[in-house]
């Protein structure tokens, strides 16, 4: 692949990333320019700054908006059950004190039954009506949970297996790019970098000889240390025996 052909594969890859990130695709497409033009320095720059993990997560990842919508709903909903049943509590506590106000005589009856009657016609919302809105509405949260988590299992191992083979494909690229920039050195400066390789590695190796010496001398100091003692164990046994 010669640079014009990196150039337009890196430009493709910026005009699909800017549909999902337009700041990474704007970096994408000044590395595109860099290497079409050559600006090997600028070139090494951009790709540095590129995460090509990440850049394959975002464009393998796709994303629908009817199940973005559907997984909103179901976490709404699951509050709804609770607050359908503590609002039909509430408007029929209300409705039971208006009834017993006005007939004393049912406070006998049952509240639930009174509740199912509709409170002698004050309440539309009866019991039996309340409790299958609430069933309705757990049967809906149940089906929901259960399509987003089949889907998001399936989908989960598309979109890592896609993430990966285009994780590849833009290492790849990214490899090419560099190696288009290591080729674009010239003589002289293929020279220069070899000189000062060569000086680098004098300075490692007298460093390490300086070592070496500094071993050796501290070696010697050991040694000697080690004979002054034994000369003073000795004394110091000879001095015990007067």
């Amino acid at each position: 692949m010669d640079r014009q052909a990196t150039a337009e594969a890196l430009q493709r890859l910026a005009d699909e990333a800017t549909a999902r990130e337009p700041s990474l695709g704007t970096v994408l497409a000044r590395l595109a320019d860099a290497v079409r033009e050559g600006r090997t320095t600028e070139a090494a720059a951009y790709t540095g700054a590129v995460d090509p993990r990440g850049l394959a997560e975002l464009l393998a990842g796709k994303h629908s908006r009817l199940w973005a919508i559907l997984e909103v709903i179901r976490n709404v909903l699951v509050f709804a059950p609770i607050a359908v049943t503590w609002f039909g509590l509430s408007i029929a506590a209300t409705a039971y004190a208006q009834l017993l106000g006005e007939r004393p005589d049912l406070i006998s009856r049952p509240f639930l039954l009174l509740w199912q009657e509709g409170f002698d016609g004050r309440l539309l919302l009866n019991f039996s009506t309340l409790a299958i809105t609430d069933a309705s509405l757990i049967g809906v949260l149940i089906v929901l949970s259960l399509s987003l988590h089949i889907r998001s299992e399936v989908r989960d191992t598309q979109v890592r297996t896609q993430a990966l083979l285009k994780e590849s494909e833009i290492r790849a690229l990214l490899g090419h790019v560099s190696s288009l920039g290591a080729l674009d050195f010239g003589t002289g400066d293929a020279e220069t970098i070899l000189a000062d390789m060569a000086a680098e590695e004098r300075r490692i190796y007298e460093r390490a000889v300086e070592r070496e010496g500094q071993l050796f001398d501290l070696e010697g100091a050991i040694e000697r240390l080690r004979d002054a003692a034994i000369r003073l164990e000795r004394a110091a046994e000879s001095l015990a025996r007067r």
